[in-house]
């Protein structure tokens, strides 16, 4: 058997709800990357996205697993060629055209991505992609393009809207060219539908996908988009992931601890890290919060699996969010704890969430994670875990049966490792 397999039975075992996602060899971790929207809006060209890719590099994003670069609206020209039909790209932001810039970015490592709208008109009023899916996904192939975000403005429809994001799926996978497809399907989210509404059809055709509303770079927008993504975990593994927007780091509107919230929730919950803040004049601050290695392999964890709340204070003053992760001892552990009867999955990733504004404690207890419910005849176990502090850089030491995390500041967070050492019953 493979490690793959093994790994996917694993997930089926331990989580029967998970889907798996669009089986086109892409986003097997959630993907990384840069959006040009919040530094530029409309206003770029050809040398703007050039020393964005020389950037990208120098900051040691790249390194660091950053590596689609992507273009989003008003890169096209004003109308279709009126002959071919086909999209056309602004000569002149764009003298050299796509695929020269395709090759530079490419030259840097990195993967180019591109914009385009389901509807009639791209949301800045450009020429869409209505009707013309399969021609215009052979154009971006044609330019070496790596990624395609599709939003949906412009379509009243809503039956549209989804069906289009469905023909966008059969146009790139029959492209000879791997193509990531992100799904900007936030049009979809209606007041009167379900709010969970893409997580329920996206994981069969998009590699990502919007579960919310645009993002701003304000607390507020955070915590709803935060609110939204409870309980949809199941949706995300190898090959798509709930998309919970362009991280606002470094925008400048929200401080460092709550950057840092926002970085740690968004890589617990293994949304794709697409970062919108301009890297040419990035701070060493906010750099550490885009670079720590440590809450991205979080994010980036081979066993593919989203986290979700699973403990909130009765007032809302506080969360907790926990991901199962990867380690290489899991059989060796399970076997020493298996005749406990139960099958617990030995280390996770916990955030800690203080919504307060002011400073608390919050503490997390280790039956939270390590369930034992499956057992017909489940003993009370005692829990011995390791604890690593991520953002701190350091291993806290060996508690048992619970953690407090003391003077998390208001807006903030902890995020821990907790890797199971023991576990021992009076039960037995």
């Amino acid at each position: 058997m493979s490690f793959s397999t093994l790994i996917r039975l694993l997930i089926i075992w331990t989580n029967p709800l998970v889907i798996f996602g669009l089986n086109n060899g892409l986003a097997l971790t959630p993907p990384m990357g840069w959006s040009t929207w919040n530094v530029f809006h409309c206003d770029y060209n050809e040398t703007d996205l050039m020393g964005m890719a020389d950037a990208m590099v120098a900051s040691g994003m790249l390194s660091a697993g950053y590596k689609y670069l992507n273009i989003d609206d008003c890169w096209e020209a004003a109308s279709r060629d009126p002959v071919s039909g086909m999209l056309k790209y602004n000569e002149t932001r764009f003298p050299h055209g796509m695929s020269a810039l395709a090759d530079y970015i490419h030259s840097k490592g990195l993967l180019f991505g591109i914009y385009t709208s389901s509807g009639e008109w791209t949301c800045q009023r450009y020429p869409g992609s209505w009707q013309h899916e399969y021609l215009d996904a052979a154009l971006f192939a044609s330019w070496k393009v790596d990624f395609v975000k599709l939003d949906c403005c412009y379509q009243d429809n809503v039956k549209d809207r989804a069906t289009a994001f469905i023909r966008w799926s059969q146009a790139l996978t029959s492209q000879n060219r791997s193509i990531l497809y992100s799904c900007d399907s936030d049009e979809l989210i209606l007041n009167e539908n379900n709010q969970e509404f893409p997580s329920q059809w996206a994981p069969n055709y998009c590699n990502m996908a919007r579960i919310w509303w645009d993002i701003s770079d304000k607390w507020e927008t955070i915590m709803n988009i935060i609110d939204h993504s409870a309980n949809i975990y199941y949706a995300s593994g190898p090959g798509y992931w709930n998309d919970l927007d362009i991280l606002t780091v470094g925008l400048g509107r929200q401080t460092l601890v709550e950057y840092m919230t926002q970085f740690s929730l968004w890589s617990v919950i293994s949304s794709p890290l697409i970062a919108g803040n301009d890297i040419r004049k990035m701070s060493k601050e906010i750099g550490e919060i885009l670079m720590n290695k440590e809450v991205i392999a979080i994010n980036q964890d081979k066993l593919g699996r989203s986290g979700n709340m699973i403990h909130r204070a009765v007032d809302g003053s506080y969360e907790i969010w926990a991901k199962p992760i990867y380690h290489e001892n899991t059989s060796q552990i399970q076997t020493a704890i298996h005749s406990l009867g139960f099958t617990p999955l030995p280390r996770h990733a916990v955030v800690l969430f203080n919504r307060r504004d002011s400073i608390t404690n919050i503490t997390l207890e280790f039956d939270d994670l390590f369930d034992h419910r499956l057992s017909p005849h489940p003993p009370t176990p005692t829990w011995t875990a390791s604890i690593r502090d991520l953002w701190l850089h350091e291993d806290l030491g060996q508690f048992t049966e619970t953690w407090t995390a003391t003077n998390i500041p208001g807006h903030g967070v902890r995020m821990i490792t907790v890797l199971l050492v023991n576990a021992t019953s009076n039960n037995l």
